[in-house]
């Protein structure tokens, strides 16, 4: 067994890599720079804590948000990892403590945010100790924040540049178009990286755009449907997340709130709620949920249509973090755009007003889309996609099986029987008919015929817990249809 893979089982606790950390994890040991693009549940903060602890000297991660940063730390600590983080939460007396740390050479990993590079201590700091690896997290902020709110991100090309000796160089992220791919290379100075993509589709997750008349009420009656599991309800402003919070506990659904204008304590305490599972429901702006490792958040709302695809990409892939039937829900409407047109206007850049607005209009694409929802967020990604998926809101209003699948004139009227079957059941039961049986077990079903549960859970796709609670009605409807077609013949 290699150093990595021996790190990977006895620290982390897994028996192998998952598809692309081990490519990335060589590149990196090599020496050469690289550029991880992988889906949010991909694994790629192992791509990094591997080569730190085999790499000598000092590995510095630059990260975006201090809740982020605390996270992570607290997870590695726990595994007996020396690795500590400096951000605007800590004292000056701590500070010196953990540079004093570093300079001893115990601690292997430094997390920070970009704005403390140019700090005289750090600088300092920079030019004692052998930085052999530097990790930027979350690397699209360089393009999405780096021209504007945070111009810090800008330099730190600059930093690696002025370091005594030039140390390998990694940027990871999970939403990264082909212009924010050219803007992290560009910004960090990633010398001819090894780029590797591992795709952006999430197989888990049902995309759905709904236009509701009234927002309230939508929300309301599909949080209903998913009472008694965890989801996030994403909102455009904080006056829309207060809003919102206060209606659904008047309503007597448990949520709290998140967004940059509370005091970190309660941030910290809310998160850590509904972390927990003490909370169900959390009501946040954009602001929550980088990097948080929740894995069993079944939905994600988005109450308002973000300003662009990387924003959405990044939200609803919260959910189904364990790989687990997971729902990702637009309530979209005209004025959520004219919000984004509001703050795209506030943008002084001129340069940078124009690619927001170019995104805008992307989103309202796939906002407006009647095609496969999945295959029009993969391609404004630059991944191509079959055109229907079997699990969004488009594909499961149009069939794409237009060919028979049983002999004769039987090939869809089973399969419509199926399908009004499936709707009545997910009616009685208060469930979105998809999470039943997907169109495509549907499909399954009617070329396969099973008349008995037990043939019902030998198929592929039919889920062991549906066919137990529903498949004796779907085997009945299958075994009235072969007794009245027989009586036909």
């Amino acid at each position: 067994m290699d150093q990595k893979t021996r790190i990977l089982h006895d620290v982390f606790g897994y028996h192998s890599f998952r598809p692309g950390q081990d490519e990335l994890i060589d590149a990196i040991l090599v020496g050469r720079d690289t550029l991880g693009i992988m889906p949010t549940g991909g694994g790629k903060s192992i791509c990094y804590q591997v080569p730190a602890l085999v790499l000598p000297g000092l590995t510095l991660v630059l990260s975006p948000l201090i809740s982020l940063m605390d996270d992570q730390v607290a997870a590695l600590r726990r595994r007996g990892i020396d690795v500590r983080a400096v951000s605007s939460s800590i004292s000056p007396a701590d500070k010196r403590s953990i540079f004093a740390e570093v300079r001893t050479g115990r601690v292997r990993i430094l997390y920070l945010s970009p704005e403390r590079l140019w700090t005289p201590e750090f600088q300092a700091l920079a030019r004692e100790v052998l930085i052999s690896f530097v990790c930027i997290d979350e690397s699209h902020c360089v393009s999405q924040w780096g021209r504007e709110f945070r111009p810090a991100y800008l330099k730190i090309r600059d930093f690696i540049d002025s370091l005594p000796e030039r140390p390998r160089v990694a940027a990871f992220t999970a939403t990264a178009s082909p212009e924010v791919r050219d803007d992290i290379i560009a910004f960090t100075g990633l010398r001819n990286p090894y780029i590797l993509t591992t795709g952006f589709d999430r197989p888990n997750l049902y995309y759905e755009v709904l236009r509701p008349r009234d927002k309230w009420a939508e929300l309301t009656g599909l949080l209903r449907t998913y009472r008694g599991t965890c989801g996030i309800i994403y909102c455009l402003t904080k006056a829309s997340v207060e809003s919102v919070t206060k209606k659904l506990n008047r309503q007597g659904f448990r949520a709290i709130r998140y967004h940059g204008g509370l005091a970190p304590e309660e941030r910290a305490r809310n998160q850590n709620l509904w972390i927990r599972g003490e909370i169900p429901l959390i009501v946040a702006t954009n602001a929550f949920g980088m990097g948080i490792d929740k894995p069993d958040v079944r939905f994600v709302i988005h109450y308002n249509m973000p300003a662009d695809p990387e924003s959405y990409y990044q939200e609803a892939g919260r959910a189904g973090r364990d790989g687990l039937p997971s729902d990702c829900i637009l309530l979209f409407s005209p004025r959520d755009v004219k919000i984004c047109r509001f703050f795209i206007s506030r943008t002084k850049d001129p340069e940078l007003r124009k690619v927001m607005r170019r995104k805008l209009t992307a989103m309202r694409l796939y906002a407006g889309s009647r095609t496969c929802l999945r295959k029009n967020l993969l391609a404004y990604f630059g991944q191509r996609a079959p055109e229907y998926c079997g699990n969004c809101s488009s594909c499961l209003r149009t069939s794409p099986f237009p060919d028979p699948l049983l002999p004769g004139i039987e090939s869809h009227e089973l399969y419509a029987d199926l399908v009004a079957l499936r709707l009545r059941v997910a009616k009685e039961h208060g469930k979105l008919p998809y999470r039943i049986f997907s169109d495509q077990t549907l499909h399954d079903m009617a070329a396969a015929r099973p008349v008995t549960v037990p043939d019902l859970l030998v198929m592929e796709g039919a889920g062991f817990l549906s066919s137990i609670k529903y498949g004796a009605e779907f085997v009945g409807e299958i075994r009235a249809f072969r007794d009245s077609h027989e009586n036909r013949v």
